[in-house]
This record gives structure tokens, sequence and C-alpha cells, in this order.
């Protein structure tokens, strides 16, 4: 059993003065008149990795039992009584059990912490993949590269390991006109993306459901205990649920980013405080609450603001000091080019600005190709942005690990949400089963173009407009991450008023032949 001292960044951890990891116990313990109740745990783990942090306080040796394995740890001197115990040997995927046996001198303690599981490496056969399937797959996708398709970045993790991180294509290929360009950006694993509505996941549901695992919101209260100005033609009326369920009655969009739009000249607006002012109220509802679910950006971006009114931080300041930052993430925030993201990492998007191939104009339109920007206008010029529908960024990697931790409720040292909000969260909706809190799930198969025919009925995720799709299924502990920059395509015409974005069209862009063959490579 390898022992080690702490990490700087665990030591800090351990001194924060707040419970950190999955476990965090002070034994032994009496909290039962149950003899075999005290002083014993459960965790979850995967066979293969995990470690178990010890402060080892006035104890001289410490006996513990993981998995029916018993370990005996002994004191060190004072300046080395914190360490961290290797447990790979007996750990399992699944529920771990942990029983403290004895602990000497009698009156003794130990501080004892058991990190959230972490993504590590290793090869397809190690969690039971084919690579002949897999390698099929790379075929599928390269196929459409060499037919057009722009690119992809793909990452497949199980039981904890990465068992495929592979890049397709290119993240620049087209020139505003739709040629291809004579040198174009080969696509890399560490890509940045554009996760469009992604965002609603990985930055404002999990915002929330950090808020409501801490006690800072009550999803059955109404909108307006939290957004005072939030009031008039029924707003009292709209709970935080029904914007997290999509049934608070709005369209699915305001094009506050266009002087035309539909709503009136009132609501054209390219300054963020007026944005958020508009949509908490201004913007009217189309039909009433708690009849039909219609997907809207309008519920997304009052959760953003219900965020910062909570937190009394902008949406991307609170995430990267709550989450980002301390999960360790380089990659994912909101503005990438004004932190730090040089722009040739980025994959590209749309080709001629928001135009669609010169279809639509508005005055603030950049009409050049889209990239290192959020392409969703609305965040793009009304929100500066950052908003609670669109504008994040991240690469596959730190994607993956924040799907991950939906399995876990935290990564590492970081606790984000408790499993009671984790279920309250990916639940189907009584009025849409396909709709949870803000989730999307795989429930019947009305979203099989999503998750693929084979995703168990537990498995929940999202999408997002340029390209991006994540699956997290916890009936087989499965975490898949398809990145594409699919819109980075020429636009097309399609009959007399329609058109087509060519990427659009490839089964990489369509996202459930490719989850269908990930689930067929599982043996």
């Amino acid at each position: 059993m390898a022992v080690s001292p702490l990490t700087p960044q665990q030591q800090q951890a351990f001194r924060r003065g707040s419970a950190v990891g999955q476990l965090d116990l002070i034994w032994p313990e009496q909290h039962s008149k149950r003899a075999l109740v005290n002083n014993r745990r459960r965790f979850n783990g995967f066979q293969g990795q995990g470690s178990l942090l010890l402060d080892m306080a006035n104890s001289q040796s410490l006996t513990l039992k993981l998995n029916g394995h018993q370990l005996k740890i002994l004191s060190a001197t004072a300046d080395s009584r914190l360490r961290a115990l290797d447990i790979s040997r007996y750990s399992r995927n699944g529920i771990n059990q942990l029983e403290l046996v004895d602990i000497q001198p009698v009156g003794a303690t130990v501080r004892l912490v058991v990190p959230y599981p972490q993504l590590i490496d290793a090869t397809p056969e190690a969690a039971g993949f084919s690579p002949t399937v897999l390698d099929e797959l790379d075929a599928l996708i390269e196929r459409e590269v060499a037919q057009g398709f722009p690119g992809a970045v793909l990452l497949i993790a199980k039981d904890g390991k990465v068992i495929k991180h592979s890049a397709y294509g290119y993240a620049n290929r087209y020139r505003q006109d739709g040629t291809e360009l004579a040198t174009p950006e080969p696509m890399q694993p560490d890509t940045v993306f554009d996760l469009a509505s992604n965002t609603k996941m990985y930055a404002t549901n999990y915002a929330l459901m950090q808020l409501v695992s801490s006690g800072k919101l009550e999803l059955n209260k109404p909108v307006q205990h939290y957004i005072n100005e939030y009031q008039g033609d029924g707003r009292e009326q709209r709970l935080v649920s029904d914007l997290l369920q999509h049934t608070a009655g709005y369209d699915p969009e305001v094009h506050f980013h266009q002087p035309d739009n539909k709503h009136g000249a009132m609501f054209y607006s390219l300054d963020r405080s007026r944005s958020m002012q508009l949509i908490s109220t201004a913007v009217p509802f189309s039909r009433v609450r708690n009849v039909e679910a219609v997907y809207s950006d309008i519920d997304y971006m009052l959760l953003g603001l219900l965020i910062e009114r909570i937190s009394g931080m902008t949406q991307d300041a609170y995430l990267r000091q709550s989450l980002y930052q301390p999960m360790g993430l380089q990659d994912t925030g909101f503005n990438p080019l004004q932190h730090g993201v040089p722009l040739a990492r980025i994959a590209a998007t749309e080709l001629d600005g928001n135009s669609r191939g010169g279809r639509v104009e508005f005055p603030a339109d950049k009409r050049s190709v889209v990239r290192g920007y959020v392409h969703d206008e609305k965040a793009r010029y009304a929100f500066d942005g950052v908003a609670g529908h669109a504008g994040l960024f991240s690469s596959a990697r730190d994607t993956a690990q924040l799907a991950f931790m939906a399995l876990t409720g935290g990564y590492g040292l970081t606790t984000v949400f408790n499993e009671s909000t984790l279920a309250q969260f990916v639940s189907p909706s009584a009025i849409n089963a396909t709709m949870g809190l803000g989730w999307r799930t795989a429930v019947g198969t009305e979203l099989d173009w999503h998750f693929g025919p084979y995703a168990s009925r537990y498995a929940f995720g999202h999408t997002g407009w340029t390209g991006t799709a994540t699956l997290i299924d916890p009936y087989y502990q499965l975490v898949v991450v398809l990145l594409t920059n699919k819109k980075h395509s020429p636009v097309l015409a399609e009959g007399e008023n329609s058109y087509y974005f060519a990427g659009d069209r490839f089964e990489t862009g369509m996202y459930g032949s490719i989850m269908s063959k990930i689930y067929q490579a599982m043996q």
C-alpha cells in the first residue's frame, strides 16, 4: 500500500475549514446505538483508482477495512501526519465500503477524506470496448471529413477511464465565401469549442444545482423571490422550476440584437444591463404556465440573472471562482479571448458572421468567420458574451470532466451538488418526459437522434446548436462528449425560401449514429 505526502493543493483544501471531497469524516464517531452502523461509510469509486487522505492528528496507528481488505497505517512525525493512501488495488466500480477497525491510543481521532473520482487514461480494452468497432467509428467520421464535414473531437469515458480522445478534420476549414482554405488548420484534441446550449447544463444548471445543495435556492419558490422586479402579467406565479422545465410560457427567443425584432423597437438592446432589465420586466408570455414545455432561451437568460442575484457576482465570475478554477479547468469559461485562450486554439463556427450566407442582416453583425466569440447572436451582442443560455467555451477533456461529475456530484476535492439534488434535476418532468430540470433525458425514443437507440432510460445530457452533444449514462457509467464545428460549413439553398448548413446533413453532425456505434463498441 503506497503512502505519500499530500500535495500542496490537497493541504490547502484540508486547511480550508469546510468539508471537502465526497466524504470528510472525524473518526471514531458514535452517532448510532447500533454498533455496526458507526464508523462505516460508503463512497463511489472505480476499479484501479482512488485515494484516501488522512490527518492522523493525535493517533499513533490506524486500521481500516476497505471492501474487505485490512489496511494498517502507522503515524510518523508530527510534520508528516498528513498523508495520502493509494487505494487503487482495493477499489471497485460503484459503491465501496469503508470501515474503521481500530485506532490507537484510546481517545485518539483521525480526519479522513475521500476525494471524488477523477478521469484517468486507459486503453479501450481495459473498459471492455472493441477496438475494431471503434476503428469503424473513426472510419465513419474520417470519411465524412473527406466529403466536406469540417471537424470534430470525440471523447469516450467509461468507469472513470478515458478510453478514446480523438480529433478529426479541421478547426478552421472554410473562408467567408464558403471556399476551402489552401491550408486548413487541423483539429486538435485540446481544441476549444463554443458549447452553445450545452452552456445551459455545464454553466447555468451546475451553478443552480450547487446553490440548491447549499440551501441558497429553492426550486419551488416564485422567481420573484430572487428577482424582485419580476412582476406583472402573471410573473408572480412563475416558479424557478417552471423556467428549468421550459413551462413558464415564453417564446423560444427574443431577437434583442435586431432593431426590427417581432416584439418591437423597445426590445432592441446591445447593452447587457438593459437586456437583463427587459427579460426580468418586459418579455411577454405567449402561453399560460405549466401546460406545455416549449424550449426557450428566455428561461435560461432569467436563470442566469437569478444566479447573479443570489451570488452577488456575474455568472462567469461565480462559475470561475466556485467551480472551474477549483476543478483545475484551464479551457472552460466565457469570452475565451479575454482570458488568455489563443484564437488558434478555438474552432471556427459560421462563415459569414450571423448572416446565414447573406440571408439575414442586422447592424451589429460582424461579417467574417465567427471564431473566438460566442455564435449565439443574443449572447454575443445583447449580453456581452455571458448569458445563461449560451456563451460557454470548453475543450473535450474539460467538458468530459464536467459531465463525469454528474455521476458523482463532485470532482477530486471539489463538491458541487448532493445526490438528492442530482436526482431531482434529472428526473423526467410530468409534462414532457424528455425534459428534466434543464437536462434532456433518454426516456422513450423521442430523442434517439441525440442519445442513439441503445442508451439506457437513465441517460441524460444536452446538445448545442453549433454542433455539440454530451451524453451521461449512469447505468453504464458512460460519458460521451462529441464536439463538432458543423456550422463552420457552406450555407446551401433548399427550395425558394429555405436553406441549411452543409455540416448539419452529415451523420457526425446528427449525433445519433455516433452514439449508436459507441454503445455497439461496448462488449
